[in-house]
């Protein structure tokens, strides 16, 4: 079986995103298992990988300008070295065996686009207060953050109307936005495209898992505004890599956000952990 993971990497003045993705390939190594624990990073800048301490957590490094704007992973179908592939965030963070879901996919789908998110305390949120352009749209409710694939003509259908929606998103939001974000990002365009193409109910269906906990602070159903999760709750990861977020022990994937949470101290509890199983 050749499946593995895929992240993408921009170099940013204000954030670093390898930073991020070094971690949560860390994560992936520590928890699954052999044969679904392959990570391919694409990257502008592979010279950026020298400051890292276990580069070789990246079982394929592919050095790629992304083009179309700030994000990428449109392009995740070209540049996959995998016949089966989870395209993913770089912030987020994986805490058990998710292997059994890869299993499935590869089973059961061509293509799929997780269709929820939780709250940290496991429940699925129903606020749309960052899903506006999907509301008033009328559009599948689609995350791109976790994305399986397999090459076939269907995702390479659906991920050429991704670029070429990306590309030509004045048009398109002209034709098919009623409120339009300040950019078409990838979970607009994946939207857009699964309605284009008729084919939403095919690449995302429901499931009880993906199970991703998304840490964007006005969906935690909280009876207050807030601007971060960690104004009210704490972020504590112990010496087993093993996460609570305020009260609650978490393991499911992490999709943190706010991305100073990820610290050199989680870093170097997750590589220890990997280098004592190596």
């Amino acid at each position: 079986m050749n499946f593995g993971y895929l992240l993408f990497v921009k170099t940013s003045q204000n954030t670093d995103y390898l930073k991020l993705a070094y971690a949560l390939a860390l994560s992936i190594k520590h928890t699954q298992k052999p044969g679904y624990d392959k990570v391919a990073l694409v990257i502008d800048d592979p010279s950026l990988l020298k400051k890292l301490n276990s580069a070789w957590v990246f079982d394929y490094v592919i050095e790629w300008g992304q083009e179309d704007g700030w994000d990428g992973r449109s392009w995740m179908d070209h540049l996959t070295p995998f016949d089966y592939t989870v395209c993913l965030d770089a912030d987020m963070l994986f805490l058990r065996d998710y292997s059994h879901w890869i299993d499935y996919f590869i089973e059961n789908t061509d293509l799929y686009v997780c269709n929820k998110a939780y709250t940290y305390r496991d429940e699925i949120i129903t606020n749309k207060f960052y899903r506006k352009t999907f509301v008033e749209s009328n559009l599948p409710d689609l995350y791109s953050f976790y994305t399986f694939f397999k090459k076939n003509d269907m995702s390479s259908e659906f991920f050429s109307m991704g670029r070429y929606i990306i590309k030509n998103q004045d048009v398109f939001a002209n034709l098919y936005l009623k409120h339009r974000p300040s950019i078409v990002g990838t979970d607009e365009a994946f939207a857009l495209a699964a309605k284009i193409l008729d084919i939403q109910d095919q690449i995302s269906y429901e499931l009880d898992f993906p199970k991703i906990v998304h840490l964007k602070p006005m969906v935690q159903n909280w009876p207050w505004q807030s601007d971060q999760v960690t104004d009210h709750v704490g972020f504590y990861f112990n010496e087993e890599a093993q996460l609570k977020i305020g009260n609650y022990k978490q393991d499911s994937i992490i999709h943190y956000v706010e991305k100073d949470l990820m610290t050199d101290e989680y870093i170097n509890i997750l590589e220890e952990l990997v280098w004592n199983n190596k």
